[in-house]
């Protein structure tokens, strides 16, 4: 009886992306979110459209190799959220 086996090996090293996919450059950089992820003309392999909006506020577009971008979580942990103490709110009347 043959029996199949994963191996760390056999998996894709690429997982597939999504638009809405939320990503980072594996060389750093911003949070960026998938508008397109598939083939694009004129071009070989899978590529990503990504929006993000830069530090002046201003949206920013770009395309890249799926293979330079690394999936993020959507949204950050609420374990990693500090939040300030809500204190009682004085009425004067």
């Amino acid at each position: 009886m043959l029996t199949a086996t994963l191996d760390a090996f056999d998996t894709p090293s690429i997982v597939p992306l999504h638009v809405g996919d939320v990503v980072t450059l594996k060389s750093g950089g911003p949070r960026m979110t998938v508008t397109y992820a598939g083939p694009v003309a004129l071009t070989t392999g899978d590529w990503v459209v990504c929006q993000w909006f830069d530090d002046q506020g201003e949206l920013r577009q770009e395309m890249f190799e799926q293979e330079r971008v690394q999936l993020e979580p959507r949204s950050i942990p609420a374990g990693s959220v500090k939040l300030g103490s809500f204190g009682r709110v004085a009425h004067h009347g």
